[in-house]
């Protein structure tokens, strides 16, 4: 089983599909944003953005972090690319130690509230920008928040400036209300 989000005008914003296996992949086509895959026990173990919604970001494969002790819970999906894991891997903590990946090779992360679909924070390290990385994450957070039955993902109106650009340039635009704060750069030196 996979669930995919989709851009297109042939169904409504937030529209839950269905459509049988053997033509699900054709019918979707190009207007997949990212796909959620599932193992036969009904959990996400791949994240495949698509070139739609992620045109220029390299192969990406996910390390989930959830944060059941912050308040409220908080879950983060970290980027990691190459390392030997195949793009598109979803894995939790415990099997990051299975890679060679440490913390400094992380390409980006998303963090958002699952009780309430709010984003709280996108990164991206500064050598992986302008390459559709934020919009990768994005992507990918918001079909497995979907996959898991979750709310869908918005963000309020607190942002950085570089993440206004970000919003303004975002197929997205419409989940996001205007800026009302703009927060300091998260990289130090940033304008």
């Amino acid at each position: 089983m996979w669930v995919a989000g989709v851009l297109s005008a042939r169904y409504p914003p937030g529209a839950h599909v269905e459509l049988l296996v053997e033509t699900a992949e054709l019918e979707v086509g190009q207007d997949a944003i990212c796909a959620a895959h599932f193992d036969d026990d009904g959990r996400v173990t791949a994240l495949r953005p698509g070139p739609r919604g992620a045109p220029k970001a390299p192969p990406l494969w996910f390390v989930e972090v959830r944060e059941s002790a912050a308040s409220p819970p908080a879950v983060s999906l970290v980027a990691f690319t190459g390392h030997g894991v195949a793009a598109g891997s979803l894995l939790d903590e415990t099997d990051i130690g299975g890679t060679s990946a440490s913390a400094a090779d992380q390409v980006g992360a998303v963090r958002w509230y699952p009780a309430s679909g709010e984003v709280d924070q996108i990164y991206v390290q500064p050598q992986w920008r302008r390459r559709t990385v934020a919009g990768a994450l994005v992507v990918v957070a918001a079909v497995l928040s979907y996959a898991r039955g979750w709310p869908l993902l918005w963000a309020d109106g607190q942002r950085t400036e570089m993440g206004e650009k970000f919003r303004n340039a975002s197929t997205w635009r419409h989940r996001t209300m205007d800026l009302k704060h703009t927060s300091p750069p998260m990289t130090p030196g940033d304008t």
